[in-house]
Order: C-alpha cells, then sequence, then structure tokens
C-alpha cells in the first residue's frame, strides 16, 4: 500500500484536504496510493461492508480515480457495485435504499485541474468526526490478502431510482406548454434531467452542451452565464432555464428573463413550499429567511453540508426538518410525504419545487413574495492561503475595518455593528448591509458574500470589496 500510516501522512506536504464536504486537491497530487489510502481508512475504520456504491462526475480525470478507488475496495474483498457517471445525490440516494456505503468521485464546482471524493455511510453523508476517523486511521498494507471482491454495473439502475425518488414526490405536476432550458455544460446531470422535465411534460431546449469540463460555480455566476441566459431566453423564448454544478448537487435557475435567482432563494422557496418547521442553514445564506418563514426554527451553521446535518439532526420528530445552503443545495431530514429522505444536497428538488410555480405565475413574479434583502457573492482565487489567514485574523477586530470600509464606500460613513466569526468575518454594518469575507474550504480562494435591501447595493459591496481587497493585501 504505502510506507505512510495514515492518510494524513499521504497528505503531508500536498495540497489535498478535506473542504466543506469531502477531501479536494490537484489532480497531480491526488495519487494511486493517497486515493486507494482513503478508500482503505473510509472502508475499515467507517463501515465494514461487503459493497460499496461508486460513483463519478464527467471530469476528464475522474475515471482513472475511481479506477483506483474500484481496485482497493476488490483487494480488500468489497464488492463494487458500479454506478458509472450519475449525480452524488442519486448515488447517495442509491446507496441508502441499499444499505451500503458509497464513494464518489466529484471535485463538484471546482476547476478540471482539481478532483475529489465524497463519502456516504448507509445514513448519509459522513460527518466533520468521521473526516478526522479517516485521517488518522492507520492503513493496512496487507489488506489484500483477503478474498478479492467483484464489480457489478448498476448505473442504469441507480439512475432510474433517483428519478423515480421525483416522479413518486410529484405525481401532478405537469409542465406541459412550458418551455425549459436545460444548460447542459458538462454537468453529470444534463441527460437525467432533461428527461425528468420531459417526462414532467415541458418542452425541454437543451442548450451550451460541451465535451470540455466547465466548472460552473453557483455561487459566483459570471458574467458569461448572466449574458448567455439572457440571450436564450429572448432567442428560444423560455420560462426558465435550469442547470447544476459539476455533481449535480447545486441548482442553478433563471427567470423568463433570463436572470438567475440566488441559491438562498431557491433554498428558501424550497423550504416554502415543502411546509419546513425546523431549518438548516450556514451563516452566509439571506437573513430574510427568518421573516419569510417565520414559523420554523432556524439554525444558523458554518459553511459545509456536515454541518447542516448536524443541524438537521437537532429536530423533533414532528418536526418537518429541511436545510439548505446558499449554493441552492437542498437536504432533506426525514421523510415527508411522498418523497424519501435524502440527508444531502440535492439540486433536482429545488428546480422541481421552484418550476412548479409556473403554473400559476412566471418565476420573475417570486420575487414579489421574497424577503427584500438581497445577497451577492464573489471569489478571489489563487489566492496565498497565509495571506488570507493573516486577513481574516485582522479583520475580528472592528477597529481594522476603517480603511477598508472607507476604499468600499468613500461615500458613506459606514461603521461595524457587530461581527460575527462563526465561518469568516461577517460584519453587519450600521446601515444594516453585511459584509461576509472567509477563505474556501475547497480551493484557494477568498469568498466574498454582501447583503444589502437592493440587488444593486449588494452586488456594489460585493464588487468593490472584491476590488479593493485584491489590491490591498493580494497581488491579484
Amino acid at each position: 500500500m504505502s510506507d505512510a500510516k495514515t492518510p494524513l501522512a499521504l497528505c503531508a506536504n500536498k495540497d489535498v484536504k478535506f473542504g466543506t464536504s469531502g477531501v479536494r486537491g490537484p489532480v497531480a497530487e491526488l495519487s494511486k496510493s493517497l486515493c486507494q489510502g482513503f478508500t482503505q481508512a473510509f472502508l475499515s475504520t467507517l463501515c465494514r461492508a461487503d459493497s460499496v456504491c461508486l460513483g463519478v462526475d464527467l471530469r476528464p480525470s475522474s475515471p482513472q480515480l475511481a479506477k483506483w478507488v474500484s481496485e482497493q475496495a476488490q483487494e480488500m474483498g468489497v464488492n463494487v457495485l458500479d454506478c458509472g457517471p450519475l449525480p452524488t445525490p442519486a448515488l447517495a440516494l442509491y446507496a441508502m435504499q441499499q444499505g451500503l456505503p458509497a464513494i464518489m468521485i466529484t471535485g463538484s464546482h471546482i476547476p478540471f485541474d482539481r478532483n475529489g471524493m465524497k463519502f456516504y455511510l448507509p445514513t448519509g453523508e459522513i460527518s466533520k468526526a468521521d473526516e478526522q476517523a479517516i485521517l488518522t486511521s492507520r492503513l493496512d498494507s496487507c489488506a489484500n490478502k483477503r478474498l478479492r471482491g467483484g464489480s457489478q454495473d448498476c448505473a442504469e439502475r441507480a439512475s432510474q431510482h433517483y428519478q423515480q425518488r421525483y416522479y413518486d414526490a410529484f405525481p401532478t405536476l405537469n409542465l406541459g406548454n412550458k418551455r425549459i432550458g436545460v444548460y447542459q455544460h458538462s454537468s453529470v446531470t444534463r441527460d437525467l434531467l432533461t428527461e425528468v422535465l420531459r417526462h414532467f411534460g415541458a418542452e425541454v431546449i437543451e442548450l451550451g452542451r460541451s465535451d470540455h469540463f466547465v466548472a460552473l460555480d453557483t455561487e459566483a455566476v459570471g458574467d458569461t452565464e448572466q449574458a448567455l441566459a439572457q440571450q436564450w431566453t429572448q432567442q428560444y423564448r423560455l420560462d426558465a432555464i435550469v442547470t447544476t454544478d459539476g455533481d449535480g448537487d447545486r441548482p442553478l435557475i433563471a427567470d423568463e428573463a433570463g436572470q438567475w435567482l440566488r441559491g438562498d432563494q431557491v433554498g428558501m422557496l424550497t423550504c416554502h413550499a415543502l411546509q419546513a418547521t425546523h431549518i438548516a442553514t450556514p451563516i452566509n445564506s439571506n437573513s430574510g429567511l427568518e421573516h419569510f418563514i417565520p414559523a420554523a426554527k432556524v439554525v444558523r451553521t458554518k459553511i459545509g453540508s456536515p454541518y447542516v446535518i448536524e443541524a438537521m439532526q437537532q429536530a423533533t420528530e414532528q418536526d418537518n426538518s429541511l436545510g439548505f445552503e446558499a449554493n441552492g443545495g437542498v437536504l432533506l431530514g426525514r421523510n415527508h410525504h411522498r418523497l424519501t429522505s435524502l440527508p444531502t444536497r440535492d439540486a433536482l428538488l429545488p428546480i422541481l419545487c421552484v418550476l412548479s410555480t409556473l403554473a400559476n405565475q412566471p418565476l420573475s413574479s417570486l420575487s414579489n413574495i421574497l424577503p427584500k434583502r438581497y445577497s451577492a457573492s464573489s471569489r478571489i482565487q489563487n489566492v496565498d492561503q497565509e495571506i488570507c489567514r493573516q486577513l481574516l485574523e485582522n479583520l475580528v477586530a472592528p477597529d481594522a475595518w476603517p480603511a477598508l470600509l472607507a476604499a468600499i464606500q468613500p461615500c458613506h460613513a459606514l461603521q461595524i455593528a457587530t461581527i460575527n466569526t462563526l465561518d469568516g468575518v461577517r460584519a453587519t454594518l450600521t446601515n444594516g448591509d453585511i459584509l461576509h469575507l472567509r477563505a474556501s474550504g475547497n480551493a484557494n480562494e477568498l469568498r466574498i458574500y454582501s447583503e444589502s435591501n437592493t440587488i444593486q447595493r449588494a452586488n456594489q459591496v460585493c464588487s468593490n470589496t472584491e476590488i479593493h481587497i485584491s489590491s490591498l493585501f493580494f497581488d491579484v
């Protein structure tokens, strides 16, 4: 296996680590020994199962990583249920239904030259404590002395099981006479999403299919995606455009004017549609949630699905427990009417919940019922993480902000009202605006989030912060 005794030792001097959800790192550093070390640690430490479900996204590096994972599992005597390319939530759902663990090879939304692995127990996504158990697990160089496992093709079965979840959950949904664009790019969900929407009667227009990997980040939609959405809605007279990130657990939805809905807006609308009574969501989600669904108990968490899942578990047996993240991914804590529990990020559920409103109104009218709080987000890429850490440490003190605030808004005498350090530094200003900075858990990036009473103001605060943070602290 390797002279290194733990996965943590294998990661020494490498940019490979657990991020907000799963292991992430540069493809060049995700070696055979490292991938197999994580696989062995997961299967031997957290779940000694006879079989494991394995899935991949459409990144060019994913098949090779999956091959190494499969080889290691079989050497340990574990049978591999090969689910092929499919959405991460589809793999998780199928594994839970089979009572088996699962490993998904995906880097989600990060660039193509990076990749990763997500781990699932038969009960769902692993916790932060489970991550530490994997990292410190002592690796067995004699694992291959057991009887070898085999491999079985379960790709069609796993995908069909996921689709059927939504056919059962939305028996009366009728998207007839609606023209829905599916921005396909390189999302592993692209064909499945198209098929599901056609099942519900929509006229689907396939858009922007790519043979090259597109790192679509639903929290940092660029000018290119915005221009494409506006072009497509006009050209094809669309009622909506839908898509997901690379592994299908984060949705992106545009209205009939080509305006993309923010992920936390999608999450709030989904919680409203499903009548959630207990909602777990990270600190960077729109602060209007508590006013939008006042009857629900809202628990704010650090950023990352393991934290959201932990907070969802605080719900009582009587609660309808949901979670969502600012990227739009929705997690269902318990069975809800016809919907089976799926405690991992999912994009298809929020897409269908939002599209179900088309029977009564265009998507653009949803802004009339949402709270008048608007958020924006951006990122500074390829930044030194040590400088990031020092910057955030400095900004914990309110007296470190005046120069930055003056640069961001020179015509406003802004001051800090409160600072929250649950995850990064989240400052509420005296005018009610919010500015939140944190280091990404998945890549060498500084994440920027803003919130205000107008979308123009939220965008201005976000863009000005990106410009001045870049010039003041980073050589970007």
